[in-house]
């Protein structure tokens, strides 16, 4: 099987805010940082700034797949298309391009981020991934058939994952519900 590294297969962008960034402005961004990417593909309280502005190379875009750079386990793939939706610092946007299919992508660089980030590592408090080690990723590229069906299969399990956790929920609410009324009568 064929196998190509990442920078010939995405486009890669290390998000950072400089200082000279910072600006009062009248309308306000959507900006996201680390702490917004929970794992199961999930983005919690996307905020709203009005003092930095942005910069179009850190838009989020339907597609793109973020990693955190420092301590990352897992990524997150952006499966719907966001409203001006920007990256913060030491987040990282890869954005494929048309030989790959970008839920497949989202699947691999989910499974090696663990292992890229503990070899790119320097020092022992913090693991971080480093920009020549996430280009040279190397990545296995089937047919494009077959990445879309591996992609898709990583994708809907990701949805059932978090459907199950949604139901047992609803059912410890529902439960509990039960509980006080019997006990109320």
């Amino acid at each position: 099987m064929e196998h190509r590294k990442l920078r010939v297969l995405a486009t890669i962008k290390f998000c950072s805010i400089t200082p000279s960034r910072s600006k009062l402005q009248e309308d306000s961004t959507s900006w996201l940082v680390c702490a917004n990417f929970l794992s199961n593909n999930e983005v919690e309280n996307t905020p709203t700034v009005n003092n930095v502005i942005p910069d179009e190379e850190w838009r989020l875009h339907q597609n793109d797949i973020v990693i955190k750079r420092i301590t990352p386990s897992y990524v997150n793939y952006i499966d719907y298309n966001p409203k001006k939706t920007y990256c913060g610092n030491n987040l990282i946007i890869v954005t494929p391009n048309e030989a790959i299919d970008a839920k497949y992508l989202a699947m691999i660089l989910n499974n090696k981020i663990g292992e890229l980030s503990q070899e790119s590592s320097v020092g022992a408090v913090m693991k971080s991934v480093s920009r020549k080690d996430i280009e040279a990723l190397e990545i296995p590229l089937p047919d494009i058939g077959k990445q879309r069906l591996i992609g898709e299969l990583w994708y809907k399990g990701i949805e059932l994952k978090k459907k199950r956790t949604r139901l047992a929920e609803l059912e410890y609410i529902r439960t509990n519900y039960l509980i006080q009324r019997t006990i109320i009568n």
